[in-house]
């Protein structure tokens, strides 16, 4: 049963770093214990735990060894699962929700031109969202150049190309 656990568990931690990521139920922490990343892992600790545990007693013909290692692995599982989510995958959950933006929440915002935009050319514009400095391709939306420094508002965004007009206030103030 152990070796079951710890290789299925180890299998799908397996596949899924050769997959890419490891898919996350998304939810309240209530419910962080089912996803299949903290599954995984409590499978390969049971299994590993119960693997050198029942190995290690079974010299030992004492009743009750079994009951002991399987609470025994239940238990280690549980804390090292329980320390993972905790210590490591809600912080990367919070980080990734609090550093990600909708393309679509752009539009109005005032950014700066790093790289001038050249009549009817391409550029790039720098602006903050969410805590984040980012910086894009942009394009005039009315096909007019635009100079480096210059405030620019997003007008509207087109396959990942923003569209952006001369700002009403004047020169830059680092696109914030």
């Amino acid at each position: 049963m152990y070796l079951v656990l710890f290789g299925v568990g180890a299998g799908f931690i397996v596949i899924s770093l050769i997959v890419g990521e490891m898919a996350e139920v998304e939810g309240s922490t209530v419910f962080s214990f089912f996803r299949p990343t903290l599954i995984a892992v409590f499978m390969v600790v049971m299994g590993g735990v119960g693997l050198i545990l029942s190995r290690g007693f079974a010299e030992h013909e004492f009743f009750g060894w079994d009951g002991i290692v399987l609470f025994s692995s239940v238990v280690s599982a549980l804390v090292v699962s329980g320390l993972i989510n905790r210590f490591i995958l809600i912080p990367m959950y919070r980080a990734q929700n609090t550093s990600t933006f909708n393309i679509q929440d752009t539009i109005g915002v005032c950014a700066e031109v790093i790289s001038p935009i050249p009549q009817g050319g391409y550029g790039k514009i720098r602006y903050n969202i969410s805590g984040s400095t980012v910086t894009s391709p942009a394009k005039s939306d009315d096909g007019n150049p635009i100079a480096t420094g210059e405030n620019v508002d997003i007008i509207y965004v087109e396959k990942n190309t923003y569209f952006v007009r001369k700002s009403a206030e004047g020169q830059s103030n680092g696109g914030n």
